[in-house]
């Protein structure tokens, strides 16, 4: 008997990092009681704030509180990579936040450097994984066509147009 591997979504993941922020975040925190306000588009707001005090559950969370704890994603996404396998993508899922904290009068920025979880995954898996209701859980998967325009010929034609302008600037000016 054999059984269909699962693998976890990428919400399931962002919750593995929402997590490890959560556990950063309990050691930079001194009171009991905060207001959470949290700055981003409308599905990073739900998904952070409902994982968010699911994590914390020994803050008491209310709009009305002395403290404030404002969470600001600086990036939250999904990135699909190709590989020397064929038909196999890596996944990374990342984030990096800055986290404001507002106690007893003053106030204290935690940078959260990018958080990032990453596997190995069949392309034909990608549609059981992504959740299109929130944006950073999905991701445009790359082609694999090799294109020599785009990867030799352009990149040469870069470097020599740089090479030339300049020539031609030290050229002029020196006479």
């Amino acid at each position: 008997m054999t059984f269909a591997q699962t693998r976890p979504t990428n919400a399931m993941m962002f919750r593995q990092i929402i997590e490890k922020l959560s556990h950063s975040l309990k050691k930079e925190i001194t009171s009991t009681k905060y207001e959470l306000n949290i700055i981003g588009g409308n599905d990073e707001k739900e998904f952070i704030r409902n994982e968010m005090m699911s994590r914390l559950t020994g803050i008491t969370w209310s709009s009305d509180a002395e403290h404030t704890l404002t969470v600001t994603p600086t990036e939250m996404r999904t990135i699909y990579a190709l590989t020397d396998q064929q038909e196999m993508l890596v996944r990374s899922c990342g984030m990096s936040a800055t986290i404001r904290i507002d106690e007893q009068g003053q106030s204290r920025i935690v940078s959260i450097p990018l958080i990032s979880l990453s596997d190995t995954i069949a392309m034909n898996e990608i549609h059981m994984v992504q959740q299109p209701g929130y944006t950073f859980c999905t991701a445009t998967v790359p082609n694999d066509s090799w294109n020599a325009f785009d990867s030799l010929v352009k990149p040469m034609l870069y470097v020599l147009t740089l090479g030339f302008s300049t020539w031609l600037l030290f050229s002029v000016r020196t006479q």
